[in-house]
């Protein structure tokens, strides 16, 4: 399910809780954590690449991989429950801010470039990253009447933190892909072996 599916809000019964499903979520997880500790190799002079340019390739093929595995093919995700209005509805929130994070990254990394700055925009996507996950996980236990999701809030708020500390060290990709791992691909997959309402 897409994000524009926010559009139609009678496809939504507000009064059910939501069902947390963790297709997308291991998927970004998985993609971006990937992606970042590549980075870390790369910032830490362990890989070279040919040219500097790559690095934004890397970044555009953990995009392609997470739409496509998460949310476009929901590879591990049940299909029956996909259906369920309840899921559905988790599904949307959670596109909604992924999709606000990629914008809000988007607009800085084209201001950061406008100002003389493009050396170290890589070095704001993490912690904008990890405090859309802390939101995420916050609105996932409102939804859901849960209390361990607020749990991964408040870690995934205090690494975004720590993160921001450690720009402009190649250490933060490598903080990074840890965070994900922890804050998206293990809960992500946890929740795809069994979902939780």
């Amino acid at each position: 399910m897409s994000t524009l599916s926010l559009t139609n809000e009678t496809s939504f019964d507000a009064s059910q809780p939501a069902v947390m499903e963790g297709g997308m979520t291991f998927w970004a997880g998985l993609s971006f954590g990937t992606a970042s500790f590549v980075q870390y190799l790369i910032l830490s002079g362990h890989i070279t690449l040919p040219h500097p340019a790559l690095m934004g390739v890397l970044w555009m093929a953990a995009a392609i991989a997470f739409v496509l595995f998460g949310i476009v093919f929901k590879v591990g995700s049940d299909r029956l429950m996909l259906q369920q209005p309840a899921v559905r509805r988790f599904r949307a929130v959670w596109g909604t801010l992924i999709l606000g994070a990629a914008v809000v990254i988007a607009a800085l990394m084209i201001m950061m470039v406008k100002f003389g700055a493009a050396a170290n925009a890589s070095f704001i996507i993490s912690p904008i990253a990890l405090s859309v996950y802390g939101v995420g996980w916050r609105v996932a236990g409102v939804m859901t009447g849960k209390s361990w999701p607020k749990w991964l809030s408040l870690g995934a708020f205090g690494t975004a933190i720590g993160l921001a500390l450690l720009a402009g060290r190649p250490e933060q990709s490598l903080a990074y892909a840890a965070a994900l791992f922890v804050f998206a691909i293990l809960p992500g997959l946890s929740l795809l072996l069994r979902p939780v309402n």
